[in-house]
């Protein structure tokens, strides 16, 4: 009921109209994806964790769609698992994952929010669809076994539980030294010896590690999810045969992982402190990395700075808005401005620390020489519901005029990829590493709804 209250584009009317044109000539504003680059980032994601040995769990909320997922998970994964934040997300990838069970894998989807009542009806049917232990949930509050005996009536069998734990962000999920959470493992434990539930561990997100600015930031923020999810399973006491899970990450903690990796070795005391805290997880417990945004990367993962590259991290970002100069402003106001046709609906409003704007002009279809360092480049400066103001991020008089012409095409890398993608309801794809990098190869469509 709720997918047809959504229905999504329909893909073969959208290749018909984009499939094999250039950038140049599409409408806009328009959400461009290099698969290339996805490919590369969820292929450095992958070999991260198999060389370190831990298992991983792929968000999908970023790009909502079929392809990017099974990038995340790999093609012969046999042990999949993803975390959704709408519901409508894990009833779009039943079909999919009924196609990796009809391969041999396991599969398991959490809903990443803490199970509220209205959505257990829904969660309990995609459990059916799928089969037990397929489904997952997340809980943090007592009256929420309410909503898992709901579960098990509808479903016929029990949910699988993840017990949210709060690393100071205070978004969701409890202390890990608290009574609340002592009372909850205790509910957790007794809930599983009477067939309510299935104990699966405990879950956190460190949402301050976009707030760091290096690979050591980032690792001891990942030190940081490690020890509070251990604190919280000391309260478990049962002996079971299968070990608890520890399900922990954020896209830059997660990318912090690459830098300790026995095959390029990081040797910072964060580095070894992280490398405790893992080895320690991993002792009587399985260690889950969990993570969503680092396929399409963005501006706040550059800034972060979670990992030692070679490159710079700008190279890494697959996702990009498309859009065009409409007005040029050389004198209207203090510096040169310039107006484009993607504002607050195409770019979203989510600030980044590392600079004043809601996006920044990339080098594609720009002069020979423009240069995407802060003290040269052009960001969105200002921003309302259909509109851009392009800048010089270092601003002032002395400025010259802006190196663009009206008509012209550009290219914008968006502060969050999460909310600027929610804005379409399909991403037209290239692949650079093709003779044609400019032209459109296939559209992924974009799961709607909540």
């Amino acid at each position: 009921m709720y997918q047809e209250a959504f229905p999504l584009s329909p893909r073969d009317g959208l290749l018909k109209a984009y499939q094999h044109h250039k950038l140049q000539d599409l409408p806009v504003p328009s959400a461009i994806i290099d698969v290339a680059k996805v490919k590369e980032n969820c292929t450095a994601m992958l070999n991260a964790v198999k060389e370190l040995d831990v298992s991983f769990r792929a968000h999908i909320k970023t790009h909502k769609t079929t392809e990017m997922t099974k990038l995340q998970v790999g093609e012969d994964c046999k042990d999949v698992r993803l975390v959704v934040s709408t519901v409508i997300e894990a009833e779009q990838a039943v079909p999919l994952l009924l196609e990796y069970k009809q391969h041999g894998a396991k599969v398991n989807v959490l809903y990443a929010l803490p199970l509220a009542p209205s959505q257990v009806s829904r969660l309990a049917a995609v459990g059916k669809s799928l089969g037990e232990g397929a489904v997952s949930v997340m809980i943090d509050d007592l009256e929420q076994f309410k909503s898992l005996k709901v579960f098990h009536q509808q479903a016929g069998f029990p949910a699988w539980v993840f017990l949210k734990t709060d690393c100071g962000y205070h978004r969701a999920g409890l202390n890990p030294g608290s009574q609340e959470m002592i009372n909850l493992v205790q509910a957790a434990s007794e809930g599983e010896e009477q067939g309510l539930l299935r104990l699966l561990g405990f879950y956190s997100h460190n949402s301050l590690s976009y707030g760091g600015s290096s690979p050591d930031d980032a690792m001891g923020m990942l030190k940081v999810e490690i020890d509070v999810c251990l604190q919280a399973s000391k309260h478990f006491k049962v002996d079971r045969k299968t070990p608890l899970i520890l399900s922990v990450g954020a896209s830059p903690t997660a990318l912090s992982l690459q830098n300790i990796l026995p095959s390029n070795p990081a040797t910072t005391s964060s580095a070894k402190s992280l490398k405790e805290s893992l080895e320690l997880a991993k002792t009587n417990l399985e260690l889950e990395i969990h993570a969503g945004v680092y396929p399409t990367f963005d501006m706040q993962q550059v800034a972060t700075g979670s990992r030692d590259l070679s490159k710079d991290p700008h190279d890494t970002i697959a996702v990009s808005i498309l859009t065009e100069v409409c007005s040029l402003y050389p004198s209207r106001t203090e510096q040169p401005e310039a107006l484009i046709s993607a504002g607050v609906l195409a770019l979203a409003r989510e600030a980044c620390k590392s600079y004043p704007g809601w996006g920044v002009v990339t080098p594609w279809n720009m002069p020979k020489g423009y240069s995407i360092e802060p003290e040269n480049r052009i960001i969105v400066n200002r921003t309302s519901q259909e509109h851009g103001i392009l800048a010089w991020e270092k601003g002032g008089s002395s400025k010259p005029k802006l190196p663009l012409e009206y008509g012209q095409k550009v290219r914008i890398w968006p502060n969050h990829a999460c909310i600027t993608l929610a804005n379409f309801g399909w991403y037209l794809i290239v692949d650079s590493t093709t003779d044609t990098p400019d032209t459109v190869i296939d559209v992924w469509v974009r799961w709607r709804g909540w």
